[in-house]
């Protein structure tokens, strides 16, 4: 194969520029029309898919304290704390330590009243270990609508025994009528011996 003469060479060299150049404006044009894919964070945030596994968040109403999620998970992460009222609670902690949580979502799955879930926030930065022990607890003490039930419960329950000690009032007297009445109804047995020694000494 002869050699290329150096005036072919040049020219090719000319149009494998021209070439490469357009090929790569065509890839630039392409992009030119489109919406810039940059996002301000954190004013902006890309939009997360809803099975993300992030910050956790309690809906504490519905929560009854049975410490499924926190049996279920497998470094102990989770602690609660509350005072039950009958069936109400007074609550005082529910803490998600994130210094060990691996997010693995096996907190969610066991509680059987569907309360705990995993959120769509990441952003948790702090310079102080001890804010990553997070709180989950909307309010602590009690729910006023808690409150409520637990003074309508009381007074349902004094009802009751009010009534049931009144029953057994009535029940009891009802008895000592009857032993009353049965005891004014019987006349006095008197001894054989006892009744022919009173006829002897009227005699």
């Amino acid at each position: 194969m002869s050699p290329m003469n150096p005036a072919a060479k040049y020219l090719k060299n000319i149009f494998d520029s021209v070439k490469t150049t357009l090929v790569g404006m065509s890839i630039t044009g392409k992009y030119l029309l489109q919406k810039p894919i940059t996002v301000q964070y954190p004013d902006e945030r890309l939009p997360i898919p809803n099975r993300y596994r992030g910050i956790h968040y309690l809906e504490q109403e519905k929560c009854i304290e049975c410490l499924a999620c926190a049996r279920a998970c497998p470094i102990d992460c989770i602690e609660m704390d509350a005072i039950r009222h009958g069936k109400e609670l007074e609550w005082i902690s529910f803490t998600l330590d994130y210094q060990k949580c691996m997010f693995c979502e096996l907190c969610v799955y066991p509680c059987p009243k569907d309360c705990i879930h995993m959120g769509t926030e990441y952003a948790f930065v702090s310079f102080d270990r001890s804010e990553f022990k997070h709180d989950l607890l909307s309010y602590k003490g009690m729910a006023r609508d808690a409150k409520v039930r637990m003074v309508e419960a009381e007074k349902k329950k004094k009802a009751k025994e009010e009534a049931k000690a009144a029953k057994a009032a009535e029940k009891a007297a009802a008895e000592g009528k009857a032993a009353a009445d049965d005891t004014a109804g019987k006349t006095p047995d008197v001894p054989p011996e006892k009744a022919s020694g009173e006829g002897e000494e009227a005699s």
